[in-house]
């Protein structure tokens, strides 16, 4: 549909932006309920291989392999959130961790999608950006529901204070186990649409760095409000692009500015360090997260940052 209106480039940032929000989003289900989870890249791969087998083993059609591939990651986080009821805090992260970690060595010795070699031959499907953002919007308009509802409520309850929001007669285990397994569904349907872009995934795709991006994105964004893990997926994905132009504009600058000392050394070393590699944008992405938690450690959007526009929504009549 888009395919004559956006370049190749531009369409690529968009699709790995909106899979991110999703991403993001999967991490901030749980964490609704109290629950820190490092293990989002490894639900995510879940969700890939699963579809991928169905649609290269089995010939099935995207869809089917997309929704399939939801439901079997949903599956497996409502068993790994069964051990994790009963924990919090850093021992929580490690149990996702780990789980994250049993994927990745799954991944890598499973020689029935490629092992080593990665999974290969996964279909290209030319849609991806359409059910991307067909996807953000409908996890908007869930996530605006929930806000408002009895669950939601609940899951509020839960994070502030577990041991109360028990004793007012919430299950506590059922809402947390829904959380988390809502979450994994989100993440399979991430990886099942970043498999189906890049054809091509293997353990490197899903290795815990993507897990801590994922948590950036929603500490950066802010895990008051739902639209906060959009926003700091949105940021911190088109940041670095961003930063790219600066490399652009280095190049128009005249060599004979640059050819004394001190300006050479300065050139070179702009030159290099704007040429953003996933190492390169994880230092980036280190000392946003350092000045955010100075500066503004609740994250970039909060309920009293939306506090006005719902006031306007309200004296308008839209709710």
């Amino acid at each position: 549909m888009l395919d004559g209106l956006l370049d190749g480039y531009t369409r690529s940032i968009l699709i790995f932006t909106g899979i991110h929000i999703i991403a993001a989003y999967s991490f901030y289900v749980p964490f609704k309920t109290g629950q820190v989870s490092l293990g989002q890249a490894g639900f995510m791969a879940v969700g890939a291989y699963a579809a991928g087998i169905l649609t290269v083993k089995f010939g099935l059609p995207f869809p089917v392999g997309l929704l399939v591939g939801g439901l079997v990651t949903a599956v497996i986080g409502v068993c790994v959130g069964f051990p994790a009821l009963r924990i919090k805090g850093i021992y929580l992260l490690l149990l996702t961790l780990a789980f994250a970690e049993i994927v990745q060595v799954v991944i890598l010795t499973w020689e029935y999608t490629g092992g080593a070699q990665g999974f290969q031959g996964i279909p290209f499907n030319k849609y991806t950006l359409e059910y991307v953002y067909v996807i953000v919007v409908l996890l908007i308009i869930f996530f605006a529901r929930l806000e408002r509802s009895s669950l939601g409520r609940a899951m509020d309850s839960i994070h502030e204070d577990e041991a109360a929001a028990e004793v007012m007669g919430i299950d506590v285990v059922r809402v947390k186990l829904l959380a988390f397994g809502l979450g994994a569904f989100i993440a399979g349907l991430a990886g099942v649409l970043f498999a189906h872009h890049t054809t091509y995934v293997d353990q490197v795709s899903f290795s815990i760095l993507l897990g801590i991006e994922i948590l950036m994105f929603a500490v950066v964004g802010g895990c008051t409000t739902y639209w906060g893990p959009a926003v700091g997926a949105a940021v911190l994905t088109l940041l670095p692009e961003l930063l790219r132009t600066l490399r652009d504009f280095l190049e128009l600058v005249p060599l004979s500015w640059t050819d004394f000392f001190p300006m050479n050394r300065i050139y070179d070393f702009m030159y290099e360090f704007l040429d953003f590699e996933n190492e390169k944008r994880l230092i980036v992405y280190g000392v946003i997260l350092i000045l955010m938690m100075i500066v503004r450690p609740q994250g970039l959007i909060t309920r009293d940052t939306l506090r006005p526009l719902q006031f306007l929504q309200q004296r308008t009549g839209h709710v």
